[in-house]
């Protein structure tokens, strides 16, 4: 298999409306953050609701999972 050519690629130059500042790494509403192993640490991730039935919840909100065992 014969390798291809990658098209070149400008690199953006880092301004600070496009920069992420440490008061929002692992803040509400900001970024998650990466432990030691560069993984995001489990408390930073959200535990979502999962609901197990035939009937479809009224209000699932975002994130929410219905798993249907009709």
């Amino acid at each position: 298999m014969a390798g291809r050519q990658l098209a070149p690629q400008t690199v953006p130059v880092s301004t600070a409306s496009n920069l992420v500042t440490t008061g929002v790494i692992g803040a509400a509403n900001g970024v998650a953050g990466l432990d030691a192993t560069g993984k995001v640490p489990q408390a930073q991730i959200p535990t979502p609701k999962i609901t197990v039935g035939t009937t479809a919840p009224t209000n699932p909100a975002l994130g929410d999972v219905w798993i249907d065992t009709n």
